[in-house]
């Protein structure tokens, strides 16, 4: 059928700790309204489903640093001179949302789109990243 259900618990937990370091535990803006981006502005388009290496190559990452490499999710680190931030795609779109829900726990800033997310602490830095790939920026407070 599939691989045991701890391997997906021990890759969703590995990538929320992972988050956690990269984006701290700094706390932000809460915005309960999806529709809006980051400052209320109307939230963009999602962008289409991307493999890790064509958003870090996007995102001027020329190698990110896989840290999870699972059948549910990618996850790479990236550390360009825009700083550091986490890359994670995802096989569903019900493996985002909950990985979505447990790291959002953590607080942060999230740009967000079809089967992926960027994770980094500069919500500006995600704003320009939105501009070449796509997402909505979500900001949350722990």
């Amino acid at each position: 059928m599939g691989r045991p259900s701890l391997t997906r618990a021990t890759a969703l937990l590995g990538s929320a700790l992972a988050l956690a370091l990269v984006t701290g535990c700094g706390g932000g803006e809460t915005s309960d309204n999806p529709s809006l981006a980051a400052g209320g502005a109307p939230a963009a388009n999602p962008g289409p489903p991307a493999t890790l290496k064509q958003l870090a190559t996007k995102t001027g990452c020329a190698k990110p640093q896989v840290q999870t490499d699972a059948e549910e999710l990618r996850q790479g680190v990236c550390k360009t001179g825009k700083g550091q931030y986490t890359v994670t795609t995802f096989s569903t779109d019900k493996g985002k949302a909950e990985w979505l829900e447990e790291a959002k726990k953590w607080g942060g800033n999230y740009l967000v789109g079809t089967r992926w997310v960027i994770a980094g602490n500069d919500p500006g830095v995600l704003q320009s990243f939105s501009e070449k790939v796509g997402g909505n920026i979500e900001t949350t407070a722990p």
